[in-house]
């Protein structure tokens, strides 16, 4: 009687095991399609988006399970994630050689979060770190975003400072607004070679944030630089309390705080659509080889991720090894930080810098145009 009622028991969980993994299937898939479909169609699809590394994490734990339990349902999982194979290819990257370049230039994309400026004890020696790392680093072409400048006088040079040590003479900057005192704060790009052109790309759902790009000339060839920040989620302090802060207060109304940080996400999902879309039809027109830094705020699992890689090449899966976390504050994520290269271009070296001077990680690349 024992025995029956064991296999009962065995039979309901196997039956319950078996829903959850299709259920989890069935969201993964939805996170696919999240790619193709714009968040201004259908926005909760980006949210499956968003959770990939959990559901392919889930998925892989369920073929574990059956393993020990019911072989053929591995089948469940294992084709889901067939299925999906180039997006777990976006996010983890696995490069077993590097290709050799003969004359590369180094290219550095870091959203600097304005070099600490609001740490005022710290700030000149979190500045000071940055201009360092950026110094060993000898890039030829830096996109920054989150960039911040003072005209002088002023008791934190940035810019000019910058510009002295590196030896980047010759820079494009446009600035989202400006604050009191002659401060400014938007994207910078910054280039050992001439820059011949510049254009810009506003958008109009979001004035804090921006792209430009560069034409810049390197010995008879031209390249156009773009360097874009796009919409970000907009996290309020008491926000982050829901994700375990523990120096945050507690806030009894955690339902109503998830909803709230629901529909924060699900605005920042469809801003940042059409601002992918504008800059995706800027590089589609380009008449030079494209090379595409910035922080866009979306992992590679999303339709503005969609957006870049239909056109370009993403560096990090072309020469990248590892997941490629970039984000590093209050809020867990994965790559949002990416630098994207014409075909034109090959790469090699992609590097995810493991300092923490900013609530980013610096990532470069060395390219070289194809010209064979």
């Amino acid at each position: 009687m024992k025995a029956k009622e064991n296999r009962r028991r065995f039979w309901w969980l196997t039956k319950i095991l078996l829903w959850l993994n299709i259920f989890n299937s069935l969201f993964l898939i939805g996170a696919y399609l999240n790619t193709h479909i714009s968040p201004n169609s259908v926005s909760y699809l980006s949210l499956l988006g968003l959770a990939f590394p959990i559901l392919l994490s889930i998925a892989i734990v369920f073929m574990l399970v059956w393993f020990f339990v019911r072989r053929k349902f591995i089948l469940i999982s294992a084709l889901t994630i067939v299925l999906g194979w180039s997006h777990l290819h976006h996010f983890y990257a696995v490069t077993l050689w590097q290709t050799e370049l003969n004359d590369p230039i180094k290219v550095l994309s870091y959203n600097v979060h304005v070099f600490d400026l609001w740490d005022l004890e710290n700030r000149e020696k979190n500045r000071d770190e940055i201009f360092e790392f950026l110094e060993n680093e000898d890039a030829d072409i830096l996109c920054l975003q989150e960039f911040y400048h003072q005209d002088e006088p002023s008791d934190f040079v940035t810019k000019n400072k910058m510009i002295e040590m590196l030896g980047t003479n010759y820079y494009h900057e446009r600035y989202t607004h400006e604050m009191t005192g002659k401060k400014y704060f938007g994207v910078a790009t910054f280039s050992k070679y001439p820059i011949v052109h510049q254009g810009e790309i506003s958008f109009e759902n979001d004035p804090n944030n921006f792209c430009i790009y560069s034409d810049v000339v390197i010995e008879s060839e031209t390249l156009r630089v773009f360097n874009a920040h796009l919409g970000s989620i907009r996290l309020q302090t008491d926000d982050y309390s829901f994700f375990g802060d523990p120096n945050g207060p507690e806030y009894p109304e955690q339902k109503d705080l998830g909803q709230q940080i629901i529909q924060r996400l699900l605005r920042a999902f469809e801003k940042r659509a059409i601002q992918a879309e504008l800059v995706a039809a800027e590089i589609e027109n380009s008449p030079h080889p494209v090379v595409l830094c910035g922080d866009l705020n979306d992992t590679p699992v999303s339709y503005c991720y969609r957006q870049f890689n239909r056109l370009l090449n993403d560096a990090f899966v072309e020469c990248g090894n590892g997941i490629g976390q970039t984000y590093i504050g209050k809020v867990p994520s994965n790559r949002i930080d990416y630098i994207f290269l014409d075909e034109a271009f090959k790469s090699s070296n992609f590097t995810t810098h493991q300092i923490n001077l900013s609530d980013h990680k610096p990532i470069s690349v060395q390219i070289e145009l194809d010209i064979d």
